[in-house]
């Protein structure tokens, strides 16, 4: 797949601090909870983490809009290496009325445009669990490959092998 630079995103923006409390129930939700290991947060720890994110420079957040600009969910790209020029994606729809309709798979041709055209990262990867077939598919969608299986031993959420996938700027 071919990227071109982007002049203009028409399904991410940048991650405000207004979302963070519709982000933080989404997490409430078992199911979401699941698929992304992100644990509901209260409100001071939602503030801290804010604080944390904003200071970070290895880490990029986004929100994900549907077409009138509402929140829909967030991608970011994390773990952030300036030297290696890579980066982990990752990506939540919240609200599961936009599950399968192509917003992820359009937020995450955004996201990965902006990492290698305006970053000028080289590699972007991503984990996501095996049995999570919907997010798979989006993500060979959008020009990811499977590089490796990375077996659960505990320290992953649960009990669900992880495949691990990627993209690199050079196709």
């Amino acid at each position: 797949m071919v990227l071109s630079p982007i002049t203009h995103c028409r399904r991410i923006r940048r991650l405000t601090y207004n979302d963070l409390e519709v982000i933080a129930g989404w997490d409430k939700d078992p199911e979401i909870n699941r698929l992304t290991g992100r644990m509901a947060h209260e409100k001071d720890e939602m503030n801290e983490w804010w604080n944390n994110m904003m200071r970070d420079p290895s880490r990029m957040n986004f929100a994900i809009t549907d077409n009138d600009g509402n929140l829909i969910g967030d991608v970011a790209l994390e773990q952030i290496i300036w030297r290696t020029r890579e980066a982990e994606l990752r990506i939540s729809i919240g609200n599961k009325a936009y599950w399968g309709l192509g917003y992820g798979t359009e937020a995450v041709m955004e996201v990965v445009a902006l990492g290698f055209f305006v970053m000028h990262l080289d590699r972007i990867y991503l984990r996501v669990q095996e049995d999570n077939v919907r997010a798979i598919r989006s993500y060979l969608k959008a020009g990811f490959r499977k590089v490796a299986r990375l077996v659960a031993n505990g320290r992953l959420h649960g009990t669900v092998d992880l495949v691990l996938m990627e993209m690199s700027r050079e196709g």
